[in-house]
């Protein structure tokens, strides 16, 4: 079901919190995969930076990250979700959490 209300940065970001990056089986929030989330009326558009350059599961992430993010949007909101493959994912990225977990 999806919501009434316009999308927020704190939504987006609460229904990708959910979304596991398909080779760490970890959060794409808490492993700072979000680089950016843009906001327009009837439009979300996000970001995300692959943990590596030949990511295989690319495919599988966007589309875990699109359908997160339309099940938080109102009925009719183009979402449209990309990698970026020129910023290069660092482990300072990751939750302060996910680091003592991985052990950084």
């Amino acid at each position: 079901m999806t919501p009434d209300v316009s999308p927020t940065d704190d939504s987006i970001r609460t229904a990708l919190h959910d979304v596991l990056d398909p080779e760490l089986g970890e959060s794409i929030v808490d492993l700072g995969l979000v680089q950016r989330i843009g906001i327009e009326p009837g439009f979300v558009r996000v970001v995300l930076i692959p943990t590596s350059a030949t990511c295989p599961m690319s495919e599988v992430l966007l589309e875990d990250a699109a359908d997160a993010v339309r099940k938080a949007c109102p009925a009719g909101t183009r979402v449209e979700v990309e990698l970026d493959w020129d910023t290069r994912w660092e482990p300072q990225r990751m939750s302060p959490e996910l680091k003592v977990r991985f052990g950084w």
